[in-house]
């Protein structure tokens, strides 16, 4: 069975990802670029405008795109192009973002399809002081002279996905995705999922902790962090908490370990601790760590939500 898929990548005319105005895709197949497409789009009828600032970037007009296709053309385009294979992007969270809005902008079902992100895939792969498309292709010596044309970018994040591949010595981008522990991102009519880290929990199958959203603002106070909770939440409950770490990038994890980057000490349940104890056993592990020189932070509900909420 072949390895095929095909990276993805889009410019917009604003800032509003339902704006659409250019998309390039590179194929792939057995380690190889087999072939390209490229087309301007008129973006949306509510989102036409174009942004001096974009324009700047990507050099792309009005003018440009008096006689490009409309979203629905160039979407039936992208779809008969891909025919169902999976989808690549550098920075997935905004082009698969970009499909999604420009779909409801003009009140098309959101097509069924699955991605991954090579963004996220470079992070946990290589250790660099900037994951941006031109940084990574420069590292994996793949020169990208035209950055912000679609075309040229979308070629760079097959060529980064490909590096990817080869330095894990994988035999495709499932068994890749597999090796890293990350599940692909999946979009069907008006649901979507993120390209997410795989549960973790071991224990009840039928209850398991969500896996971290990858597509996450991978700027937010807690993306990447692995979260356990001690004690009753007042705003929430846990499993929501849980999932709303879940859903901001975080690892929600139920127990304090040594990987444990942050404890969360919420309203104490004396039914559950030792008699003449205050603190749970989750708190004391983690002052243990603390102690033995550990990077772990202790933090209460308040700082917990600001941090969620940001």
């Amino acid at each position: 069975m072949s390895d095929a898929w095909v990276a993805i990548d889009f410019e917009t005319a604003n800032g509003h990802r339902g704006s659409p105005c250019a998309v390039g895709l590179t194929a792939v197949e057995d380690g190889r670029i087999t072939e390209r497409m490229h087309t301007l789009i008129q973006p949306p009828a509510a989102y036409r405008h174009f942004d001096p600032y974009n324009t700047r970037i990507h050099g792309i007009g009005p003018s440009d795109v008096e006689t490009a296709p409309s979203w629905a053309g160039a979407l039936q385009q992208i779809l008969e192009f891909t025919a169902g294979r999976t989808l690549v992007a550098h920075n997935a969270a905004f082009d698969l973002g970009v499909l999604r809005d420009a779909c409801s902008a003009e009140g098309n079902p959101w097509p069924t399809l699955r991605y991954a992100c090579s963004l996220v895939v470079s992070r946990r792969t290589w250790r660099l002081i900037s994951y941006a498309l031109p940084e990574v292709a420069r590292h994996v010596e793949v020169p990208l002279e035209e950055h912000h044309q679609a075309d040229a970018d979308a070629d760079a994040a097959a060529h980064v996905m490909l590096a990817a591949i080869r330095h894990h010595k994988a035999a495709s981008l499932d068994q890749l995705l597999e090796e890293l522990n990350i599940v692909h991102g999946t979009v069907a009519s008006n649901a979507w999922s993120g390209f997410q880290s795989k549960s973790n929990h071991k224990g009840n199958p039928s209850a398991p902790m969500p896996g971290a959203n990858l597509d996450a603002d991978p700027d937010g106070a807690l993306y990447g962090k692995t979260v356990c909770i001690t004690g009753t939440l007042s705003r929430m409950k846990r499993a929501e908490a849980q999932a709303a770490l879940a859903d901001a990038g975080a690892t929600p994890v139920k127990n304090v370990s040594s990987t444990t980057d942050v404890l969360v000490v919420a309203t104490p349940d004396p039914r559950r601790f030792a008699i003449g104890s205050e603190k749970s056993s989750k708190q004391k592990t983690a002052e243990k760590l603390l102690e033995a020189g550990k990077d772990i932070e202790i933090i209460g509900e308040a700082d917990f939500l600001e941090r969620l909420n940001s």
